[in-house]
């Protein structure tokens, strides 16, 4: 799925959000501290609220994440890996 991240950051807080093919939402929790960074995303389906974390090391023009489903520990189905790419302005 594609999704396209917008973030301001103001010192170590960030703030933001979140664009999919299903709507937008906003992060809360944001920290930006050296090239490390942490946001939650929570959003509604089918009348559940589902809550994920993401953490990321920025490398130069991409960040490499991780999302992991709150409640999910460890790698598997709810933890995903993947890289965001900076887009051209």
């Amino acid at each position: 799925m594609q999704m396209t991240f917008t973030f301001k950051v103001e010192g170590e807080k960030l703030t933001g959000s979140i664009s999919t093919p299903r709507g937008e939402s906003p992060i809360s929790d944001g920290k930006i501290q050296g090239d490390e960074i942490s946001f939650t995303q929570v959003i509604e389906f089918g009348g559940n609220q589902m809550k994920f974390l993401y953490k990321g090391k920025v490398e130069g023009d991409q960040i490499r994440f991780t999302r992991q489903r709150e409640g999910a520990e460890g790698p598997g189905p709810q933890t995903r890996e993947f890289v965001a790419k900076r887009m051209p302005s």
